[in-house]
């Protein structure tokens, strides 16, 4: 009973410490993609690969992918988690050439119900895409479709 009881404070322990500091060491050939999250102020806003194995995804901790060639579905969504039904959202398409052993981040400005989407180099700020703007919309009830038709159509 002893060594179960060690094991399982063992294990509890270990458990704890898997929740300490992330991996950044990138994969070779990959590069990592962090999706962008803003939870203070008025609005949450988030900004994200909208896909992931060619299907509608939600918001994800940082993923590695392999370099080359992408073409990326992401989704903006921002809301006022005081007022109800207040969800907006944009999607934008990027064709783009992601390096490999590199950090790369979405990041945005909004003006009013516009959003401009760009990717940019973690360690530099440097942009390695276009900027996207979009309009800022509620929600349609029937796009489930067609996003998995644009999950299907990108490259992740």
């Amino acid at each position: 009973m002893k060594n179960l009881l060690t094991a399982f404070t063992l294990g509890v322990t270990f458990l704890g410490c898997s929740n300490l500091p992330i991996k950044t060491d990138i994969k070779e050939d990959h590069f990592r993609l962090e999706n962008f999250k803003r939870e203070q102020g008025v609005d949450l806003e988030y900004v994200y690969l909208m896909c992931f194995n060619k299907k509608p995804t939600q918001w994800a901790e940082p993923k590695q992918y392999i370099s080359g060639e992408h073409d990326l579905w992401v989704k903006a969504s921002v809301s006022n988690p005081d007022v109800l039904n207040s969800q907006k959202e944009a999607f934008v398409n990027f064709n783009v050439n992601l390096d490999s052993d590199k950090s790369y981040m979405l990041n945005r400005k909004r003006e009013g119900d516009k959003i401009s989407i760009w990717i940019q180099e973690v360690e530099t700020g440097t942009v390695v895409s276009q900027v996207l703007t979009d309009e800022l919309s509620r929600p349609l009830q029937i796009d489930n479709e067609l996003r998995k038709r644009q999950c299907r159509s990108g490259s992740i």
